[in-house]
C-alpha cells in the first residue's frame, strides 16, 4: 500500500510514503513490545507470592524477563525490515533502522512489564495498551505536525508565549516560536524521539550522503591547513574531484553503483583517485536516485530553513540535524539514543518498586 511514488514508475528518490513507514514501523515495534509483555508478569504473580519469603531477588527476575521479551522483540524488529526495505527499495539503511526501531521494541517491553505488574489480570492489561498506543501516534510528530497542535494545552508554552511574541516581533522573521519548538508533553513521548532520529537516519546516514559528508569533512580539514606538503597538496585535489564524481555517481545497475562506492570507500581511507574506474558503465540509475528520498530530504531542509532563520536563541527543531544542550552542540543519534533507552531504564524501576511494593505488603 505504501509502495507509490509520484512518477508512473515507482522509483524510491520519489516515494511518497517513507516517512509513513518510518513511523509504522516504530508504532510496530511500540505495539509488539507491548503486547509482548503486558500479561507476563499477570501469569508469574502467584509464583512471586509463594517464594517471596525465600528472599527472591527481583532484579534478577526482572532482568531475565526484559532479556528474553526483549530479544523476541528485536528478532520481530528485523523480520519487519527485511520485509518492508526490500518491498519499498530501501537500501543501506538496514542497521540504523534496526537501532532505533530496536530500541523503541525495548522500551515498549519495559512499559508492557510495567503495565503488567500494576493489574491483576490480563484482559486488564490488555485493555491498557491502547491506551498508551494512542498517545505515541497523536503526539509522535507523524500523524499531527507540532506547529499545527494546540498550542494552549501546553503549560509552559502558555506561561512563555508572551515573551515568545517579543522576541519574535524583534527578530521580524516569518517563523514563530510555535512552528520551531516542539510542546513539553510531546518530549515524554519515546517514539517522538525515534521518529525523529529514524528521519534524519534517513537523510544523513544513507550511504551516498553519508560518503559525501565525509570527503567534505576531510577536504574540510585539508583546507583548513596553512601549508600543505606536495602530497597533502595531491590529496585534496583527489578528495575535491572524487566529491564531485561522488555528486554525479550514475551506473548501469544497482550492483555497478556499490562497486564505485567501495571504490570511494578506498579513496576516503587513503587509496589514490583512479578516474578510469569510474568511467565504465551507463548512466540508466544515479546513486542518489538509489539512497536519497525526495520527501525526507524536504522535511529536513525545512528543519533546517527554521533553526536557521529564527535567530534570537539556538533553538531545538524538530527534525534539526543538531540539538543544542548546556550550551553545547549534541549529535542526535546519540542523544535520541540516550533519551530512549532513558524511558527502559525509568519504566524498568518504577517496575522494580512496584514488585518490591506488593511483595512486602502481600
Amino acid at each position: 500500500m505504501l509502495r507509490y511514488a509520484e512518477n508512473s514508475e515507482y522509483d524510491f528518490a520519489s516515494a511518497f510514503h517513507i516517512p509513513t513507514y518510518l513511523f509504522l514501523a516504530l508504532v510496530v515495534a511500540m505495539f509488539l513490545g507491548l503486547t509482548n509483555s503486558c500479561d507476563d508478569i499477570i501469569r508469574d504473580r502467584a509464583i512471586l507470592e509463594r517464594e517471596r519469603n525465600l528472599n527472591i531477588h527481583l532484579p534478577y527476575y526482572v532482568l531475565s524477563k526484559f532479556f528474553a521479551l526483549s530479544l523476541f522483540a528485536v528478532v520481530q524488529s528485523v523480520l519487519f525490515l527485511l520485509i518492508g526495505d526490500a518491498i519499498l527499495e530501501i537500501r543501506g539503511m538496514f542497521w540504523p533502522y534496526l537501532w532505533f526501531m530496536g530500541i523503541t521494541s525495548i522500551a515498549g517491553v519495559a512499559g508492557g512489564l510495567l503495565i503488567s505488574s500494576l493489574v491483576s489480570d490480563a484482559k486488564t492489561a490488555a485493555n491498557i495498551v491502547p491506551l498508551v498506543l494512542i498517545p505515541q501516534i497523536i503526539l509522535g510528530g507523524a500523524l499531527i505536525k507540532y506547529e499545527e497542535m494546540n498550542r494552549n494545552l501546553d503549560f509552559i508554552y502558555v506561561l512563555t508565549r508572551d515573551r515568545a511574541a517579543k522576541e519574535h516581533l524583534q527578530t521580524d522573521t516569518h517563523i514563530k516560536p510555535q512552528d520551531v519548538e516542539v510542546p513539553l508533553v510531546c518530549q515524554l513521548i519515546p517514539m517522538r524521539w525515534s521518529y525523529e532520529a529514524m528521519v534524519v537516519a534517513q537523510a544523513k546516514l544513507n550511504p551516498f550522503t553519508l560518503r559525501q559528508d565525509i570527503l567534505t569533512e576531510k577536504i574540510e580539514q585539508l583546507a583548513k591547513e596553512k601549508v600543505l606538503t606536495q602530497a597533502e597538496s595531491d590529496r585534496l585535489d583527489d578528495l575535491k574531484e572524487t566529491l564531485a564524481i561522488l555528486s554525479g555517481l550514475a551506473g548501469a545497475n544497482t550492483a555497478q553503483i556499490d562497486a564505485k562506492l567501495h571504490e570511494v570507500d578506498q579513496i576516503i581511507s587513503g587509496a589514490p583517485l583512479d578516474r578510469k574506474k569510474f568511467d565504465s558503465g551507463g548512466n540508466q540509475v544515479t546513486a542518489e536516485q538509489l539512497f536519497q528520498n525526495q520527501k525526507i530530504t524536504d522535511m529536513l531542509t525545512d528543519a533546517q530553513m527554521k533553526q536557521k532563520d529564527y535567530t534570537s536563541d539556538e533553538r531545538n527543531v524538530f527534525f534539526g540535524p543538531e540539538k543544542y544542550y548546556f550550551g553545547q552542540k549534541l549529535n542526535i543519534f546519540l542523544f535520541n539514543s540516550c533519551i530512549i533507552n532513558g524511558f527502559t531504564l525509568l519504566f524498568l524501576l518504577f517496575l522494580l518498586f512496584s514488585l518490591h511494593r506488593q511483595l512486602r505488603t502481600t
